[in-house]
């Protein structure tokens, strides 16, 4: 596939606003942000029922709780917000850990999505998500890159959203690549996040914004710009030094498990 259907992203804002966000975007689908804090429903529900009503009634909208709720929160919220969205696509890893998710999925109508599950898992290509979720959700990134991630997609044996971090251009070329190389590609992906930053630093055709609810697959890598390097440089020197001794971490993980792989 040359181009990928994406969802747009609705934080946890007031209900006019996130009306304004879905009226925008140009997606027939949007992922909302639920669950930021313990007494968040009623807004949630508000803010699911202003996404509603941009999107029209043939719209798709998720829901994210980014594993907050426990099991009893997390039937009772869901019941009420499917209810306010006329119907829910899906909801994203309403709790923490796969037991809780496969009884939350016993005891609701809503297909239930696992993302930290999966990406933070001790093994991703072994966590046993069947019977725990309906969709799988890989995020390229933090799975350690595109072949990875569809080696953890096949183990899934799931229907798969790709979605990303807050990331510019650069980072979600590898994201959209991943989605275009998936067998199959049931649902939109999360891939609209470009949209929440200030800027990118890659100019012109290769910045990853999405067209009409699509993002292009990009077929080179894009490159960043010098000028715009420079002008969304890291300035702080504490989280400069975080995220530098953090790739440092990284490389040598990857490299530690490419040595290993050769020496099989």
């Amino acid at each position: 596939r040359d181009r990928i259907p994406i969802n747009c992203t609705v934080p946890a804002v007031g209900p006019e606003r996130a009306h304004e966000i879905v009226a925008r975007s140009g997606c027939g689908t949007a992922k909302v942000k639920v669950a930021d804090h313990p007494e968040s429903l009623p807004e949630d529900l508000a803010r699911v029922e202003a996404v509603r009503d941009a999107l029209g009634p043939d719209g798709a909208v998720r829901v994210d709780a980014n594993g907050l709720w426990d099991i009893d929160t997390a039937v009772a919220h869901i019941r009420r917000l499917d209810e306010a969205a006329g119907g829910l696509e899906y909801v994203e890893q309403p709790c923490a850990g796969i037991g809780e998710l496969a009884a939350v999925r016993r005891r609701v109508d809503v297909r239930i999505a696992a993302d930290e599950s999966i990406r933070r898992a001790d093994d991703p290509l072994r966590v046993a998500v069947a019977g725990a979720a309906d969709v799988a959700v890989i995020k390229c990134t933090p799975l350690g890159g595109v072949r990875r991630s569809l080696q953890v997609a096949a183990a899934a044996g799931l229907p798969c959203v790709v979605s990303s971090a807050l990331e510019t251009s650069v980072g979600l070329a590898a994201q959209v690549a991943l989605a275009g190389a998936l067998p199959e590609l049931d649902f939109d992906c999360g891939l609209g996040t470009l949209s929440l930053l200030d800027g990118d630093v890659v100019a012109g055709p290769g910045s990853l914004r999405a067209v009409d609810g699509y993002l292009p697959v990009p077929r080179t890598p894009p490159a960043p710009d010098p000028v715009l390097l420079d002008t969304y440089e890291l300035t702080d020197p504490d989280q400069a030094a975080w995220w530098r001794a953090r790739l440092a971490r990284v490389r040598a993980e990857h490299d530690r498990t490419h040595n290993a792989n050769l020496s099989d």
